[in-house]
Parts: structure tokens; C-alpha cells; sequence
């Protein structure tokens, strides 16, 4: 997800075929003209700190495993904004990266900021936004809320999704519908349920149909491609609604750091933006690459391999995330902990 590499390519795609899966991939896609950019790269957020349990308490380690907020809370969320979502008495608020209550615990349910705002919800009310401060800014109204997304955020008004703006003004009117926890603006699009087939297509932040609904799932833009689905097939399109790399996989990933994991009949491998295979079918589960590193799964267990398909970290983990900041999370027999890059435990296995 971090390159700018896609362009808009002027070969149309042929349709999917009843090849097998083997000659599928090796007719993926002729070889497109010289790249274009055709967005900024998504950044991804480092983080600087990472929540840990200990004796049935949540705190927060920084990068080196060193505990800088003490576990003393019943819950915690990722900080946000220099702000994290913490529990306390059955109730949630949010701390600073000091560790200091923010904003008092007392909403049912939290979001995480962004854009300085946050969506919550009290017993009994419906879902609103606080700035800061604190102060609800936007009236609880929403039957569902979620964080702002380049400048819009999706909220559910009588079933149906619309979006407002930081003012809490409807900016498009409630009449899409979508997965629970999708529909955010990315790289100026948003995908949505449009009409009474509820297949997805992508508006633009003034309501517009950019791209006809004709897919069975739609994610997010991520550096100018989105995985589609059609049918029981999954690709990619560009930002105009082309096939880029034409629906053949079982499964597939974003392209992250400029590979994607794809499923190709039982096992995951993964392919370049040209639809090139560069990594053989081989995994049992095959993760995005970050900060030069990919979990895959062999059998019933997680390690992590470069680029290269070199096993960097040796499979030995029951849950494996992606790297941030020079440290991942790990689970072994429910217990959590946090690795370096070489394998080796910052923060030990605790439940």
C-alpha cells in the first residue's frame, strides 16, 4: 500500500474463463503500457504505543516493551489522535499518551478520533460525536456512527447509510446500505449498496455514481486499486471501474508494499500490481506485507516471510498481525505478546 504504481490501462481484460485455476493465473493479464500514477500512497500510522494485558488489566508498552501506562483498565483501544479508548467501571473514555483521563468514562460504546472527532454512544441515546474536549458537538441522531474519512463520515439514519461533514451537516442523503463497518471515503471514493439489488459501486463525496454497482463486495481504494468481487471470484479495478486485474481468485488481499496475497485454488501466494505471480501458492493463509514482512500460515501456525519468500520468523504462533513500528503482535494458547523483527519477544506471552 505503499507505492503510487497504478495507472489507468487501455487493454480491455478477457472475461474468466472454465480454465483451471493453474492456467488462469498465467493468462492474468497482458502486459500493461508504462505506469501512471493515479493516487498518493495510503500511509500507514505508526504507532507508538500498544496495549498489553496483565493480570487481567489493560496498559499500554512502547516499542522497546517498556510499560508506560500501567494496566489498570478493563479495556483498552489502539490511541487515535494521541487519544485512546479506555473502560473503566462499565463505562468508556478516553486517556492521553500520559496515561491521564482526557475525557471521563461515560459512553456505552466509542470510536476512535479522527479528524479531532469521535462517534459515541450513551445508554439509551443514539450515536453522536465529541470533539476533544469532550463536548458533544454533533447531537446523538445516528442509529450507527463511524470515524471520519477525508472529511465525510457514514452514519445510518433509518436503515439507510448517508454522510455528513464535521458540522454534522448531511452532505449526501441517507439512501445506501453496505457492510457493517465499511463504506469510508479512500482515495476519494466510497463503496456502497446502490439500489434494490444491493450490489456495491463507488460515489464520489458529492453523492455521484462513479462506478456502476454491479459487485457482489467492493473494498476500499488503497494507492489507486480496489479488490472486487463477482460472483465467487475476487479481483481488482482502478479507479475508473476497469478490470485490472480481471475477478480469478478464490480470495485475495489489498496490495500492500507492492504485493498482494491471493488464493489460488486451496493455498495463498502472492502476485505484483501486474498480476505477475511472484510467490508461489504454498500458504495455508497469506497476510499483508508491512515494513518488509508478511504473516503466512503453514498448517495451524503463523510466521512471518520477506519479500524474497525467505521465512524470516519461523512458524510457531496460533495468531500473527502485521508489523508496526518494528514490533507485531503474537498469540500463543491465548496468551498475547509482542515481537521484534528477528522473532525475539519484546513483550512476553500474558493472558
Amino acid at each position: 500500500m505503499k507505492r503510487s504504481l497504478y495507472l489507468f490501462i487501455s487493454l480491455a481484460i478477457l472475461g474468466l474463463t472454465s480454465c483451471s485455476a493453474v492456467k488462469e493465473i498465467q493468462e492474468l493479464i497482458d502486459p500493461p503500457p508504462p505506469p501512471t500514477p493515479t493516487a498518493s500512497p495510503v500511509k500507514k500510522k505508526v504507532r507508538k504505543l500498544f496495549p498489553i494485558q496483565q493480570n487481567g488489566k489493560y496498559g499500554f508498552i512502547n516499542k522497546m516493551g517498556k510499560i508506560v501506562i500501567p494496566p489498570r483498565f478493563e479495556r483498552v483501544k489502539n490511541f487515535s489522535e494521541g487519544l485512546a479508548a479506555v473502560k473503566i467501571a462499565e463505562r468508556w473514555g478516553y486517556i492521553n499518551e500520559q496515561g491521564e483521563i482526557a475525557i471521563k468514562p461515560e459512553f456505552d460504546s466509542v470510536v476512535r478520533f479522527s479528524q479531532s472527532l469521535a462517534p459515541v454512544k450513551k445508554i439509551g441515546q443514539r450515536w453522536g460525536y465529541i470533539n476533544k474536549s469532550g463536548e458533544m458537538v454533533i447531537k446523538p441522531q445516528f442509529e450507527e456512527a463511524v470515524y471520519f474519512s477525508e472529511g465525510l463520515a457514514r452514519v445510518t439514519i433509518d436503515g439507510k447509510w448517508g454522510y455528513i461533514d464535521p458540522t454534522g451537516k448531511i452532505v449526501i442523503q441517507p439512501e445506501y446500505r453496505g457492510q457493517t463497518g465499511r463504506g469510508f471515503f479512500v482515495g476519494g471514493l466510497a463503496a456502497v449498496r446502490i439500489g434494490s439489488a444491493y450490489e456495491y459501486g463507488y460515489i464520489d463525496p458529492t453523492g455521484k455514481v462513479i462506478i456502476e454497482a454491479k459487485y457482489d463486495f467492493a473494498g476500499d481504494f488503497i494507492d489507486g486499486l480496489a479488490r472486487v468481487k463477482i460472483g465467487d471470484r475476487w479481483g481488482y479495478i482502478d479507479q475508473t471501474g476497469r478490470e485490472f486485474i480481471r475477478a480469478q481468485f478464490v480470495f485475495n488481499q489489498e496490495f500492500s508494499e507492492g504485493l498482494a496475497g491471493v488464493k489460488i485454488d486451496e493455498k495463498y501466494g502472492y502476485i505484483d500490481i501486474s498480476g505477475n505471480r511472484v510467490i508461489q501458492p504454498q500458504y495455508d493463509f497469506a497476510g499483508n506485507f508491512s515494513e518488509g514482512l508478511a504473516e503466512v500460515r503453514i498448517d495451524d501456525k503463523y510466521g512471518y516471510i520477506n519479500a524474497s519468500n525467505e521465512m524470516i520468523i519461523e512458524p510457531e504462533f496460533d495468531n500473527a498481525f502485521g508489523f508496526s513500528n518494528g514490533i507485531a503482535e503474537v498469540w500463543v494458547d491465548g496468551k498475547k505478546g509482542y515481537i521484534d523483527k528477528i522473532g525475539r519477544f519484546v513483550w512476553n506471552l500474558t493472558k
